[in-house]
């Protein structure tokens, strides 16, 4: 190994492993805990004579920055109007102070890969690589990104941390505004768009938000709390758990335990599962991310039939797709894989099945290997893999199915949810 990348990799497991140790469970911070690792699990005995011959890969970007200064400019003001007034608490002060050292640490890099997400995409490129080596010593590797930098970043970075270990690989990529059809849809105009920007949902969480969260971390931060406006309180009290859930992404030591207590934290953590529950997966409220997510379906299964018909030299190897949570989270539960569907009206109670963190981390993807047996006559049969997990394609299902069952099956879904 180059002694310039094991020290580079050395770091980075060292500063992991720091940041790991600190605050709460880094399953409290949802959307934006780092990629679990340890939870991966190797790759299953395949059935007797068959091969892996394809795979789609469809992911998220890995960790990041918060990922722009509105992040913290809520916080802020709301800060800057209670020192105005005096009103602001020895708390308030050093949080005020935590929030310019996260915008002085992140300077130009709003939203873009941190050192955690480089080294997320570093390691899953490497183990794909090891996990696949007869496939992928050589053929067509496609890939789409959306337009935004981080994403891009990733896409890159994943395929060249495949290029480094099989050279013969031919890459092809594209990243920009015209994949947003497919890769963007929760943004392009339509039903979806606008149920997402004002919806049921809204009247859903905001309940829920009165019922669960506490207003005592913002309060906390004053000398003197105000009584009126709560639900203020309760926002603003969000409005610190978002900055805080981000520092591990972002390479820093999370300060979690100074702020809230673990019940506080937790109790944050569930209303963000809640909302995100509501705003990007079909429910009893609105199942317009059916149709929108219809069409990247379509088209990871277009992509795999077409390879799987090609027996040429440049036979895609690999169809890849990365985008945001957003794009992966009606994807999974419109699909219906265990753990990422749920049609409960017990907003309560969401979070003992539906776990944000289990389902879209920073760096999340779904992995689908096809596989060809030396009989002609078999069936291609396929895997899938979550986030490293082995899964089946929904609960009864075996762990290898063949692909023209999963193809009905997904098919199925998108006309009848």
């Amino acid at each position: 190994m180059n002694k310039r990348f094991f020290i580079f990799s050395l770091l980075l497991c060292m500063m992991e492993a720091a940041i790991q140790a600190a605050g709460f469970s880094p399953a409290l911070d949802g959307s934006m805990m780092p990629y679990d690792f340890s939870a991966v699990e190797p790759l299953p005995e395949y059935p007797a004579g068959y091969r892996p011959v394809h795979i789609s890969y469809v992911a998220r970007h890995g960790a990041r920055f918060l990922s722009s200064p509105k992040k913290i400019e809520k916080v802020e003001k709301y800060l800057y109007d209670a020192a105005k007034h005096r009103n602001l608490s020895k708390s308030g002060e050093e949080f005020f102070e935590l929030l310019r050292t996260t915008s002085d640490s992140t300077g130009s890099h709003w939203g873009l890969l941190s050192p955690v997400g480089i080294a997320e995409e570093t390691r899953l490129g490497r183990d794909m690589a090891g996990w696949f080596p007869d496939l992928l010593k050589s053929g067509r590797v496609n890939g789409i990104s959306t337009y935004v930098p981080r994403v891009v970043m990733t896409m890159y970075q994943f395929n060249h941390s495949l290029e480094r270990s099989h050279t013969h690989l031919e890459l092809y990529s594209s990243a920009g505004r015209q994949n947003d059809s497919l890769l963007r849809f929760f943004a392009v105009a339509g039903p979806y768009c606008e149920y997402r920007d004002s919806g049921a949902w809204e009247t859903i969480y905001n309940r829920f938000l009165d019922d669960h969260v506490p207003t005592a971390p913002a309060r906390r931060l004053l000398k003197v709390s105000p009584e009126a406006n709560l639900r203020k309180l309760r926002k603003m009290t969000m409005e610190m758990y978002g900055v805080l859930q981000a520092s591990r992404a972002a390479g820093f030591e999370p300060q979690t335990d100074r702020w809230f207590s673990e019940k506080e934290f937790s109790a944050c953590w569930e209303a963000s599962n809640l909302l995100h529950w509501l705003r990007n997966t079909p429910t009893p409220v609105n199942n317009s991310a059916v149709s929108s997510v219809a069409p990247l379906i379509r088209r990871i299964i277009e992509d795999a039939d077409k390879a799987l018909m090609d027996s040429t030299a440049s036979q895609a190897v690999i169809d890849s797709y990365f985008g945001h949570a957003e794009t992966l989270l009606p994807l999974l539960s419109t699909l219906g894989l265990p753990g990422c569907y749920s049609m409960t009206e017990d907003y309560d109670s969401l979070a003992e099945e539906w776990k944000l963190q289990d389902i879209t981390p920073l760096g999340a993807n779904l992995m689908i290997v096809y596989l060809k047996s030396e009989d002609p006559d078999a069936p291609v049969m396929t895997l899938l893999r979550l986030n490293g997990r082995n899964i089946p394609a929904f609960p009864e299902a075996p762990l290898f199915l063949p692909w023209n069952e999963l193809r009905s099956h997904w098919s199925d879904r998108i006309l009848n949810l």
